[in-house]
């Protein structure tokens, strides 16, 4: 297999897509927030957590034999109680995160062609929902790496529109809220649901050199990207961004811009949806044991009447879904990783990481502090 062939940029599609999704929108706000020296450090933080949860994550993948979802991993790894515990995690988070998907995606289709975001956010629901459906894994890989690639360049294009309209000095470097900003970045670079998706895309004994290539590579674009995009709309809106980012901007670079924005919000989250929406799903057969039909409705339904009954800020359930959910789920990996490598000889184990002792204390401090902050600060 060359180093680079088509199934390697369906994998990078798959987890890059899954990455670069609503909590891009979400993370100048936070930004604005937490002020920018402290955002510089929980963005540092959060990409070394999150790289190597995902690197972790993939080791575990292509040294075990069954396929299963993560709370599949847990319970053989860790017992019954850590499968049932991720199973929870892993059913609250995703289905958290598809409603919040949908939120953005309503949002965005209502301000690009008008009428209530609501009914939108149906419409979005019934799409995402088709394709979750329908198709296989290597197809979702391919639409979300052809997604991607507009998606990337409109991003591109307009932060360089912000960066020669906007102003540096409406960045604010210090504000009220220094740990805000670390759940939402967390959520914004997490991509781990879709690891064991990647590998299903390659064949054969190649396949742990390619996954681990590709997971570096679609966790890092996604930071470049936000980085960009978090400084231009700082620039250009300052102390008035808005929770979407978008419509903050709207009257410094005019409507036409925040249109194609929102097209870039559309691109964005339905990238994001389909491919957890497709985990979801796979969860649901391989690690509930459902049968295909209760899987696939159990994977489009639940949001969709989440969303119908539960009215919540955004902005907050990103910030829960990273700063708690994904940091248990983080800890789980850690302490598989741990199973698995005592498990397996050296010989036979096929490394993505080194995950020394430090590495793994520091891990687990990041991700408990995350966890106290968000049920302290976010829940209660």
């Amino acid at each position: 297999m060359r180093r680079f062939s088509l199934p390697f940029w369906e994998a990078v599609g798959i987890i890059g897509g899954m990455i670069i999704g609503s909590g891009m929108f979400a993370l100048p706000y936070a930004v604005s927030v937490s002020g920018l020296w402290w955002s510089v450090a929980a963005a540092g933080a959060a990409f070394f957590a999150v790289l190597s949860i995902h690197l972790a994550y993939g080791e575990i993948v292509v040294n075990t034999k069954e396929e299963h979802r993560l709370p599949g991993y847990a319970a053989m790894y860790l017992g019954k109680w850590a499968g049932y515990f991720g199973k929870c995690t892993q059913l609250l988070g995703f289905n958290t995160g598809l409603l919040v998907y949908g939120i953005l995606g309503g949002i965005f289709l209502s301000t690009i062609f008008g009428g209530g975001a609501v009914l939108w956010t149906v419409i979005f629901f019934t799409v995402g929902s088709g394709i979750v459906l329908f198709a296989d894994i290597r197809k979702i890989g391919t639409i979300n790496f052809l997604l991607s690639i507009p998606l990337v360049a409109a991003i591109v294009w307009i932060s360089f529109l912000g960066f020669g309209k906007g102003d540096i000095a409406h960045i604010s470097f210090s504000n009220t809220d220094p740990f805000f900003v670390f759940g939402i970045f967390v959520f914004s670079l997490t991509g781990l649901s879709v690891i064991a998706d990647a590998r299903d895309v390659f064949k054969g004994g190649s396949r742990a050199v390619s996954l681990k290539r590709a997971i570096t590579m679609g966790t890092t674009i996604p930071l470049i990207v936000y980085i960009l995009f978090i400084v231009s709309v700082l620039m250009v809106s300052g102390l008035g961004v808005t929770e979407d980012a978008l419509s903050g901007m709207a009257a410094v670079l005019g409507r036409e811009v925040t249109i194609i924005g929102a097209i870039i919000g559309i691109l964005a989250t339905f990238t994001s949806y389909i491919a957890l929406g497709y985990d979801l799903k796979e969860m649901y057969a391989l690690d509930l044991k459902m049968g295909k039909v209760w899987s696939g409705f159990l994977s489009v339904i639940v949001p969709i009447v989440l969303f119908l009954f539960v009215a919540e800020d955004f902005v907050k359930l990103i910030s829960i879904m990273g700063g708690m959910f994904v940091a248990f789920d983080g800890l789980l990996v850690i302490f598989m990783l741990r199973r698995v490598r005592a498990k397996v000889s050296v010989a036979n184990t096929l490394r993505f990481l080194s995950f020394n002792i430090p590495h793994q204390a520091l891990l687990i401090v990041i991700f408990v502090l995350s966890i106290v902050y968000e049920i302290v600060y976010q829940v209660l």
